[in-house]
């Protein structure tokens, strides 16, 4: 079963991909942060539209239960909240001062922090856990709205 959610969340599984380099690539060209700069290739609000999108699909077009739903739910959450980790970890590791994977916000601490490389790990390691599971719910409501979803070809 896991082969077949893999196979089914290729889509989103790329737009995270290429949503998380060109995150790191504004970062690493001194986009700033805020005001605007977070709204773009936001890859949490990403995972969580693509959860609930491929969650309203994952009955129709995929032929998933509800275990397989919460199954395309983790499976896009856990792409992006590596995504994330590998990001914060290439951005402290190579010295590229990212601000989209550094800075305080992202890192939820209180403003103006300068945070280790052990502690953003750290938290980003909760991320891997906690993130996944999170995820899960928009793909359960997708599946909850699948009868709004097109009707597979005949």
């Amino acid at each position: 079963m896991i082969a077949r959610v893999l196979r089914f969340v290729r889509l989103p599984l790329l737009l995270l991909l290429i949503f998380a380099v060109a995150r790191f690539g504004l970062g690493a060209k001194g986009v700033p942060y805020a005001p605007r700069g977070n709204a773009m290739f936001s890859i949490v609000g990403l995972m969580f539209v693509s959860a609930f999108y491929f969650g309203a699909l994952s009955r129709r077009l995929g032929g998933f239960g509800w275990g397989g739903t919460a199954l395309v739910g983790y499976s896009i959450g856990l792409w992006g909240q590596i995504l994330i980790f590998t990001a914060t970890w290439l951005s402290f590791a190579a010295g590229i001062e990212t601000s989209y994977f550094r800075h305080w916000d992202a890192l939820n601490v209180p403003e103006g922090t300068v945070v280790s490389m052990a502690a953003a790990m750290q938290t980003r390691l909760g991320g891997l856990v906690v993130g996944p599971l999170i995820v899960i719910v928009p793909a359960l409501i997708g599946r909850l709205a699948s009868a709004l979803a097109p009707e597979p070809p005949k």
